[in-house]
């Protein structure tokens, strides 16, 4: 055999080990990184493209849900069987893709259970499993507070942030129907509240009326307005907003009610976006001198009396038409026409499935 033969020959020979190795690389790849957050994920697609093909089938009202089963996915050849994906002849999981109408839009909700080896984490479940406060006894305890249904923020917290839309957002509460309470970050700049002339004081002082027969503060403005602007909110960031009642009753300065019986003497229904109240700021304290409105003891041991700027909240003084809360520190009075920052809040809904994250600045919570 001469030279030249044995070089083509040696060439083919190495060509088809590097091939054999290439084939081992890729089964030994399919057969150990699949994941059951990869089945979660593939469940999402799936469902999504079957509704896209199906929108007859999608729920018509809102807060319906129409669900599609992994074993329809599998039964339908879309996803394969769990034994080839996982090879393992034992894994047996369980699960399915909730969507809702929400509000006109649509959220998939991922469940998958696999036993003892893996199951969906919803994220109000996550942040209550990492919050939770047992016992008001001895030192301050910073987190969750169950009261009356709800669990509340409570102290100097500092993990209970949440990325969402590409913004940072903190939790406030998580309420009785397992919707969370977010309050944003990074608000709206140095905004009026508003800037209308007021007949009692003639001259443009604002008037402190939320909404009053038909017509919108500039404050409520401002926050439709954001709420519309389609760059920042997209429908699919829209579909895990919830809908839920405003409290905007007015408040006296003596006032010591801490339940938001007098805000919420006075509602909005079915709103997406609002403001703070006064009273979600004094339960946000762990300290039991922080009893009336503007007491200053609401600052100590309270995670929402740490931020530099001053904030607006929906809370209106109750004896003077021109005056509103700000939040800084503790609610302060001052006068419609000042100018604060616009930081929204909203109920997130019970649906979101936890991802990652420990709420911390740094590694906030996020979900799918």
């Amino acid at each position: 055999m001469d030279q030249k033969m044995m070089k083509t020959l040696g060439g083919i020979i190495a060509g088809f080990v590097v091939f054999i190795f290439i084939l081992f690389m890729i089964s030994s790849c399919s057969n150990t990184t699949y994941t059951y957050e990869r089945l979660e994920t593939k469940m999402m697609d799936v469902a999504m493209a079957y509704f896209e093909s199906n929108k007859d089938e999608l729920p018509k009202e809102d807060k319906d849900t129409k669900s599609l089963t992994l074993k329809k996915m599998i039964s339908d050849g879309k996803i394969d069987e769990l034994t080839k994906l996982f090879n393992d002849d034992n894994v047996k999981c369980d699960g399915n893709v909730t969507v809702t109408n929400n509000n006109g839009y649509y959220v998939y909700t991922p469940y998958l259970n696999c036993g003892k080896d893996y199951e969906s984490v919803y994220l109000k479940d996550k942040i209550i499993e990492n919050s939770l406060v047992s016992d008001d006894s001895g030192d301050p305890k910073y987190g969750l507070y169950e009261v009356n249904d709800q669990y509340i923020m409570k102290g100097e917290v500092n993990n209970n942030y949440v990325k969402f839309a590409n913004q940072l957002f903190r939790v406030l509460r998580i309420n009785a129907d397992g919707t969370i309470r977010l309050l944003q970050v990074e608000g709206i700049k140095q905004q009026v509240w508003d800037n209308r002339f007021n007949p009692d004081f003639n001259y443009n002082g604002g008037i402190n009326e939320y909404f009053y027969n038909g017509l919108n503060s500039r404050v409520r403005d401002s926050i439709e307005n954001y709420y519309n602007d389609s760059a920042v909110w997209t429908d699919e960031f829209k579909g895990y907003i919830v809908k839920s009642d405003l409290c905007v009753g007015k408040r006296s300065q003596a006032d010591v009610t801490l339940d938001g019986s007098t805000e919420c003497s006075k509602k909005l229904n079915d709103q997406t976006f609002g403001l703070l109240t006064v009273y979600e700021i004094m339960q946000a304290s762990l300290d039991r001198n922080c009893n009336n409105t503007i007491s200053r003891s609401c600052a100590n041991y309270n995670w929402l009396s740490t931020s530099d700027e001053s904030i607006w909240t929906a809370t209106a003084d109750a004896e003077n038409s021109q005056y509103v809360y700000v939040l800084y520190k503790i609610p302060t009075i001052t006068n419609a026409s000042s100018y604060a920052n616009i930081n929204v809040v909203f109920n997130l809904t019970d649906k979101a499935v936890y991802l990652g994250g420990k709420g911390t600045i740094e590694e906030p919570y996020e979900f799918k």
